[in-house]
């Protein structure tokens, strides 16, 4: 009796590993969009349907649909998946080279940011310059010497349409 009582649990087990696996079929076969697909029921008029083999397939009822879509989505993905790093080297690599590209872009993002802020200052100063043409006031500038230059009509006309001209093309 007791010899039984032994081998019975690994007979039990046994039985439940051998059941799911002749109970389940999967069938592998191409769409007509060109896809690979799995079906528990070998599909009607379609070409080069494969019969999945039980290694292959999951033993769990609703889950085996389930691992097919992944199955499916993997194929489609296959050569993206690929090139993924496998060592630990490689993915350090990756991360690296990742980092590196990453402080590269915040740098140039930085500069170009320091570009705007500079037109901006350089803008907001033809705009007040321009703006203390336009209030009809008596306008000098300072000579080599320190000394005072007052500008006549005609300049302040000229100075104003150069300052024009030059918020035209640099300001936006």
């Amino acid at each position: 009796m007791l010899p039984l009582v032994r081998c019975l649990p690994a007979l039990a087990v046994v039985a439940l590993l051998a059941a799911p696996a002749g109970a389940q079929q999967v069938y592998k076969y191409v769409g007509p969009d060109g896809r690979v697909q799995y079906t528990d029921r070998p599909p009607a008029g379609a070409q080069n349907v494969e019969k999945v083999t039980g290694s292959r397939v999951s033993t769990a009822g609703s889950s085996a649909a389930t691992a097919a879509t992944a199955v499916t989505a993997a194929t489609s993905e296959g050569a993206a998946k690929s090139s993924d790093p496998k060592t630990a080297a490689e993915q350090e690599q990756a991360f690296r080279q990742r980092r590196t590209e990453a402080e590269a872009n915040a740098k140039k993002q930085e500069k170009l940011a320091q570009e705007n802020r500079a037109n901006d200052q350089q803008c907001n100063a033809l705009r007040r310059s321009l703006a203390g043409m336009q209030t009809g006031g008596r306008i000098a500038y300072p000579n080599e010497q320190g000394e005072r230059i007052y500008l006549d009509d005609a300049q302040i006309q000229n100075e104003t349409a150069r300052l024009q001209r030059d918020i035209a093309t640099n300001c936006k």
